[in-house]
């Protein structure tokens, strides 16, 4: 059986959701789904909305923010890129005149 070693961020995330689940449960008396906290960015994001908004304690809305940050989807940033100038066609000036079939242009 081998043992999993969990990354430096993934130890502080647990640390997040564990206590997050204890201050739901203490403060609210509901309960929270972590397993569907890490792989369910829609229950997340509507789990850390609802409890935003029934928070009454600094410590508990920074332990929200906190989470938020560590489990919203990284944004994912399009590099601009500029489109191409469109070629200009050559511009004839009013004063230069197209002789070539005569100053009557016949």
């Amino acid at each position: 059986m081998a043992a999993t070693i969990m990354s430096e961020a993934e130890i502080e995330l647990a640390r997040l959701l564990a206590r997050f689940k204890l201050q739901v449960k203490r403060t609210l008396g509901r309960s929270v789904n972590l397993t569907a906290m890490t792989s369910d960015p829609a229950y997340a994001k509507a789990t850390l909305d609802e409890i935003e908004e029934l928070a009454d304690d600094e410590e508990f809305l920074l332990l929200v923010i906190c989470l938020r940050e560590k489990l919203a989807p990284a944004a994912v940033v399009e590099p601009v890129v500029p489109a191409p100038a469109p070629e200009a066609a050559p511009v004839r000036s009013q004063a230069m005149r197209d002789y070539r079939f005569g100053a009557r242009g016949g």
